[in-house]
């Protein structure tokens, strides 16, 4: 339906480019990440319209990656390009950090409120609240981003910055669950039935594996103790009638 592929392309992009990184090849993992959600997103555009904000902020994404993939180039041959000397090197990658930056939160904005108004469309209402607690927790991050750009005391400084990554690391977290959850319970229209197709990478089966098996047991949790209460209730109830009764 779409989900898979933009599971797997946000999981690029978000989580294998901080390693790649590293070796000057982040660009690649970008254009990667972004290929497989313009892809993902374009199928479920068809399924509803909400999705097309997500999918065309990843044009000028695109365009951000061949950037950075120009900057890898140039810092792999240890030669600068002719935009990297001086203060308009500075500045251009100043505007490039900045203008990344506000694109990949806006993408999330949108691609969360997709989520959302497909999950409200047919009924999945945990679905749809979950988006929308991510999206605070996007906003939160953003916040907490912008101010510590602002000028703040050196000494608030690294707790402020501390709590940025957290908050972004969260964000992460739960925009995986959330995408895993939409793949695992969102379908096309007669695949109801259909038993939950395993992907070929082995740590995606873990993840959906460990997330069924704690569902269950929270599932399995919830019905005892709601048997537990009603027993508890029922006692209660007959304990007074047979007071009643006895008074009688």
């Amino acid at each position: 339906m779409g989900f898979g592929c933009l599971l797997l392309g946000y999981l690029v992009t978000f989580v294998l480019y901080i390693t790649v990184q590293a070796l000057n090849v982040g660009s690649l993992a970008l254009l990667a990440g972004f290929g497989l959600m313009f892809y993902g997103l374009s199928l479920l555009n068809r399924y509803h319209p909400a999705f097309a904000g997500a999918r065309w902020l990843l044009v000028p994404l695109f365009a951000v990656a061949v950037y950075r993939g120009a900057e890898d180039i140039s810092a792999l041959f240890l030669v600068k390009m002719p935009w990297q000397d001086g203060e308009l090197g500075a500045v251009l990658g100043s505007v490039m950090s900045w203008l990344t930056f506000f694109l990949l939160v806006f993408f999330q904005f949108a691609m969360l409120y997709g989520i959302r108004r497909l999950a409200d469309s047919i009924e999945l209402k945990k679905i749809s609240e979950t988006a929308i607690r991510n999206t605070l927790f996007v906003g939160i991050y953003a916040m907490l981003y912008v101010v510590c750009a602002t000028p703040i005391p050196e000494s608030v400084l690294p707790y402020l910055t501390l709590a940025t990554n957290l908050v972004n690391l969260l964000c992460m977290i739960f925009n995986l669950l959330l995408l895993l959850n939409c793949n695992k319970s969102i379908c096309r229209e007669g695949d109801e039935e259909v038993a939950p197709k395993r992907s070929r990478f082995e740590w995606i089966n873990r993840m959906g594996d460990t997330y069924d098996r704690t569902h269950r047991e929270l599932r399995e949790s919830a019905r005892q103790s709601g048997e537990a209460l009603k027993r508890r209730l029922d006692e209660k109830k007959n304990g007074k009638t047979d007071q009643k009764r006895r008074k009688k």
